[in-house]
């Protein structure tokens, strides 16, 4: 299946994550007037392509819709913006990181679950999908039953999930309510698109279990740190420079756990600061990374 013919979709260079390249942006056009579903890096000749179509079709952009905050997605938004005239709009919960990159006559922190934006006859739907950050949307299109998941649903890979940003509860709750939807194709913010959304969907639930029952065997042995998880569990498969995202990705877990009441931990040095009350600073993040234990409970 294609996508519906008043959708456009532009593949930008950005500088994600592997195994992506770039960041897909959509135009959503219909009697004259577009909306835009991410923006990309602050890269004007990246971004090229989507401008020179808008132009050449002569389009009026009433919006550029942000899925989450993440440079990839948002940092084009404040130079688009200022091309179009035109508003960005945004989930409250993510709108103080999108501000260094968006004017604040231009931010609109209006997106919330239900929340309609319309172009000719094409009706764009925002749902609440926090998990990936905590106000992340996506968009569903109603009549050709088509889902804009940003990096809630990927086309290649599986999207990581881990703190500052991250909540693994928050984000399995989104895949269970997404399944909800009966869409037929899927726009993913990286990758190609998503032909059995559905499928994709429970695909990473199973995954996320099979990635929990894996850290619960190791840990139920003998307590261990990130590092003694990382290297049992992921080996040589990632490359150096995208060790940290496995490490938030099994620190993501490991807070899951200790939510759910399976898994204590022990610093170093000093008594760990009780859970609710963690704040995600660097130094924060580094003491869990570096110097805690994680044990299980009996």
């Amino acid at each position: 299946m294609t996508l519906p013919q008043w959708v456009t979709l532009f593949a930008a260079r950005t500088p994600t994550l592997p195994p992506a390249t770039g960041t897909n942006l959509f135009l959503v056009s219909d009697g004259g007037e577009g909306l835009v579903i991410d923006a990309g890096y602050s890269d004007p000749e990246a971004l090229r392509p989507l401008t020179d179509a808008v132009r050449e079709r002569h389009l009026h952009v009433t919006g550029i819709l942000l899925t989450h905050h993440h440079p990839d997605h948002a940092a084009g938004a404040g130079y688009l913006a200022e091309l179009w005239d035109c508003p960005v709009h945004v989930h409250p919960a993510d709108a103080a990181a999108v501000e260094q990159y968006v004017p604040e006559h231009r931010l609109r922190p209006d997106l919330a679950e239900g929340t309609t934006r319309q172009v000719g006859d094409v009706r764009l739907v925002a749902l609440e999908t926090p998990g990936h950050t905590p106000g992340h949307l996506c968009f569903w299109e109603p009549t050709a039953k088509v889902l804009f998941t940003g990096d809630a649903v990927l086309g290649a890979g599986t999207t990581w999930i881990g703190p500052p940003d991250g909540h693994l509860r928050t984000y399995l709750n989104t895949l269970r309510k997404l399944l909800t939807y009966p869409a037929e194709i899927a726009g993913p913010a990286h990758g190609p698109l998503v032909q059995d959304p559905a499928g994709q969907i429970r695909y990473y639930l199973s995954h996320r279990q099979e990635r929990e029952e894996q850290i619960m065997s190791l840990i139920d042995k003998h307590p261990r740190r990130i590092a003694e998880l990382l290297s049992a569990i992921y080996e040589r498969q990632i490359p150096p420079a995208a060790r940290w995202v496995a490490e938030r990705t099994l620190l993501g877990h490991l807070v899951k756990l200790e939510e759910e009441g399976r898994v204590t931990r022990a610093v170093d040095t000093g008594t760990p600061v009780p859970l609710h009350q963690v704040t995600w600073t660097d130094e924060e993040l580094r003491r869990w990374t570096d110097q805690t234990v994680f044990s299980a409970v009996p």
